[in-house]
């Protein structure tokens, strides 16, 4: 399972050759029959699943790198760096190629989807934009500029109704005030001529 996710080169890496030999393990990884003997002195059930897949396993396994190292002694080391440079070879000469086509495919698909997107998104625009021309027309005042538009309200709101009627009552009672001091003032000034007149007969 973890081959198969990660796709990378895969090396398997036997420890604590100190104790026992891996040599035993190792050939029944490349030999089915000596696998299968071994098997065949085994009657529990994970024995009977492994003689099923005994097929399959000898096929996987003949593909697969093996080394045993032991990290006490450390011998099988020498070995292990020599797997792991030929894993990068196969890397680099397999799984690299692998991993730019499939990026490169992504690639190419995110920039199609994005297309799309803008294409669908200009033809929104477009149609929203006809809709508008349709419905107000080409000399309608959409068509002018901001400073050409003038705004109103369509209806006015109790409190600029009070003040409205305020403002009115203001300039009447101004206009009453007004008249009712111009013939007050013809009057005082009829008085004082009146009054200059006695006191200045000869005049």
């Amino acid at each position: 399972s973890i081959l198969y996710k990660t796709k990378l080169p895969f090396i398997v890496v036997m420890n604590k050759t100190d104790i026992i030999d891996h040599s035993f393990a190792v050939e029944w990884m490349q030999d089915f029959e000596t696998f299968q003997d071994a098997l065949n002195q085994e009657t529990s059930y994970v024995s009977n699943l492994t003689r099923s897949m005994s097929l399959v396993l000898d096929e996987f396994y003949s593909s697969l790198k093996v080394v045993g190292v032991s990290a006490v002694l450390g011998t099988g080391l020498d070995d292990f760096f020599v797997q792991l440079s030929k894993a990068v070879d196969e890397y680099e000469r397999e799984y690299r190629p692998e991993y730019e086509r499939l990026r490169k495919t992504l690639e190419e698909a995110q920039n199609k989807q994005k297309r799309e997107q803008l294409e669908h998104l200009w033809k929104d625009m477009g149609s929203v934009c006809v809709q508008d021309n349709t419905l107000t027309g080409a000399d309608d005042a959409s068509a002018m500029g901001p400073s050409e538009l003038i705004l109103t309200r369509g209806t006015l709101d109790e409190e600029e109704e009070e003040e409205r009627e305020s403002d009115t009552d203001d300039i009447d009672h101004e206009v009453t005030e007004e008249s009712h001091e111009e013939p007050a003032f013809r009057n005082f000034m009829q008085e004082t001529r009146m009054k200059y007149q006695r006191n200045n007969p000869n005049e």
